[in-house]
């Protein structure tokens, strides 16, 4: 079964070999930045908050230049081919993504990372809140 998602967006590369290096520069720039703000979080010895912002700037890195909608949410509504699962209207997402934000930092200190990353990662493909699921 092949689900793939995709909203209608114009393709800013349309060689895939280009946009597989693309991808992968990519990759490694979202990754620095995350430890970026690790570091940055370390060193002011402040506690790590996870904000729709932090989100985003991370979805930029990753999509620079492969998607028009690169550090923002979908503007509109989106399909999973293959699914019985309808994701949110796009005018909720940043409210579910808040939540999302929320329950993520209220919890810091008592769940364990991994029950953390499993909620992100399961709620990020709930709400499904990008233009073609990346």
């Amino acid at each position: 079964m092949d689900r793939k998602s995709k909203a209608a967006s114009p393709e800013l590369i349309a060689d895939p070999d280009e946009q597989a290096r693309r991808e992968v520069a990519n990759g490694f720039r979202q990754f620095d930045a995350a430890l970026e703000m690790v570091e940055q979080h370390r060193a002011e010895r402040r506690p790590f908050k996870l904000r729709l912002s932090i989100i985003l700037t991370l979805h930029r890195f990753a999509l620079e230049g492969i998607s028009s909608f690169a550090g923002n949410f979908r503007p509109s509504t989106v399909e999973i081919g293959g699914s019985d699962h309808t994701p949110v209207g796009a005018h909720l997402v940043p409210g579910l993504v808040g939540e999302m934000c929320d329950y993520v930092n209220e919890h810091w200190g008592t769940a364990t990372p991994l029950h953390l990353a499993a909620y992100v990662m399961w709620r990020i493909n709930w709400i499904h809140p990008f233009d073609d699921g990346r």
